[in-house]
């Protein structure tokens, strides 16, 4: 297979899994195929096109449920490179991650090599 490779993005060190990495997301009040684009480019100075469903993460925590509607996206451009990070997948496993995030590693990597 060709190298493939996923953009990540550090969260801020103070909050909820402070410093670790994660996929570029949004919140969204519709639907998130139509919004996503909108609220990355807002969240990250990235602008992405949506290319295909991946599927839907749940997650509890101790107080609240989060429920991810995952989209694989084509990165059309970067205006600001702070915290974000090109990785290759092998490399993934490197970045300290949360549970949904490794969730959603393995969707991409099944999505992008053809093993769903």
């Amino acid at each position: 297979h060709p190298t493939q490779q996923v953009l990540i993005a550090r969260r801020p060190a103070k909050g909820l899994l402070g410093g670790m990495w994660e996929f570029p997301n949004g919140r969204v009040d519709g639907e998130p195929a139509l919004e996503l684009e909108t609220v990355i480019e807002r969240g990250y100075h990235l602008e992405v096109r949506v290319t295909d469903p991946l599927g839907v993460v749940k997650h509890a925590y101790t107080h609240f449920r989060v429920t991810e509607y995952v989209y694989l996206c084509e990165a059309i451009s970067i205006k600001g490179q702070e915290n974000l990070e090109w990785v290759e997948f092998v490399q993934l496993a490197d970045y300290p991650m949360g549970k949904i995030d490794r969730q959603i590693a393995g969707l991409a990597r099944a999505k992008t090599l053809g093993t769903l």
